[in-house]
């Protein structure tokens, strides 16, 4: 899940964990404030990994490419 925009009821490391991410997404051309809404704890967006996997995920040394998506094959 994405964490929520800053707000003041974050402590000062949930602030700095938060902006980071939202920098990296915005980064990749995402538009951060439209995932501050009503869906943002949403099951669909949930990703599990393990906790080697994970850490790889948040160090940018394991990431997500987008494909082109082929239908009726």
């Amino acid at each position: 899940m994405f964490p929520l925009l800053p707000s003041r009821s974050l402590s000062l490391l949930q602030k700095a964990y938060s902006a980071s991410v939202l920098a990296v997404l915005k980064r990749f051309g995402y538009d951060v404030e439209s995932l501050n809404g009503p869906e943002v704890h949403s099951l669909f967006n949930v990703m599990t990994m393990e906790k080697n996997v994970h850490d790889w995920f948040d160090r940018l040394h394991l990431w997500f490419e987008a494909t082109v998506s082929v239908t009726g094959t």
